[in-house]
């Protein structure tokens, strides 16, 4: 009788135990899934969104020296998918520009309104990929704590020999001993390691620095127009 009891016990704990280990790596491997499926909104907001819209402000300012200088004008190192542009026919980045709603009187003016939308543009796209890139990053630190919990209180070698200590007798007990000594061990264990490093998923995320508001490089953006429309005013008036 105390035989049937203790192997109950045995068969409890052993099932308590198995039961935490894959709910746990369960919700990570979930959470980790999670994390995939914003990196690929950001992808997405990042290709879709901000390239397109910085390429369109590289076709209405023309040469690479005016895009160099916007791009210092925002404080980034380097602007942003330049081979791009400077890869583009004339045909593509004109058509980049059309399709535009312009506005104003004449056609300077009008060319400078654009210039001014599509960088409103640039900016809220901007704003909405920091937005969804600190979720990325936050969602990453969470999964990361939880793999280092886990990894910190699940041994799975050493629940396997606690197992395997409550009943060594038992046939079921020593089977699971001979699946997991040596190098079988290490298999399984390799088996049920996370599909992902965590901090690869980290390297995937680009990070932007923050650009100034509109109204803020409004004067500065103009002079870069104005410059660009004086050089370039026989192709832009076809459009503007």
């Amino acid at each position: 009788m105390s035989y049937d009891i203790e192997k109950a016990l045995a068969y409890q704990i052993k099932k308590e135990i198995a039961e935490r280990y894959f709910r746990l790596r369960k919700l990570i491997e979930d959470d980790s899934a999670n994390v995939n499926i914003l990196l690929g909104e950001l992808k997405n907001l990042y290709e879709e969104g901000i390239k397109p819209a910085l390429l369109r402000i590289y076709a209405m300012l023309g040469d690479r020296d005016l895009v160099e200088e916007f791009s210092a004008m925002l404080a980034l190192k380097f602007p942003p998918f330049l081979q791009n542009f400077l890869q583009l026919t004339s045909k593509e980045k004109k058509k980049l520009i059309e399709g535009m709603e312009p506005h104003g009187l004449f056609g300077e003016g009008k060319f400078l309104n654009t210039l001014l939308d599509c960088y409103k543009n640039l900016y809220e796209q901007w704003q909405e990929y920091h937005k969804l890139r600190e979720n990325v990053l936050d969602e990453i630190a969470i999964v990361k704590e939880e793999i280092d919990r886990f990894r910190k209180n699940y041994s799975l070698d050493e629940i396997m020999q606690f197992l395997r200590s409550l009943d060594m007798e038992n046939e079921n007990s020593k089977a699971i001993g001979r699946i997991m000594e040596g190098r079988k061990m290490g298999e399984f264990d390799k088996k049920l390691g996370f599909s992902q490093d965590i901090d690869e998923l980290s390297k995937k995320v680009p990070d932007l620095n923050s650009i100034p508001r509109p109204k803020d490089v409004e004067t500065r953006l103009k002079e870069l127009g104005r410059r660009a429309y004086s050089r370039h005013e026989a192709e832009f008036s076809e459009l503007f």
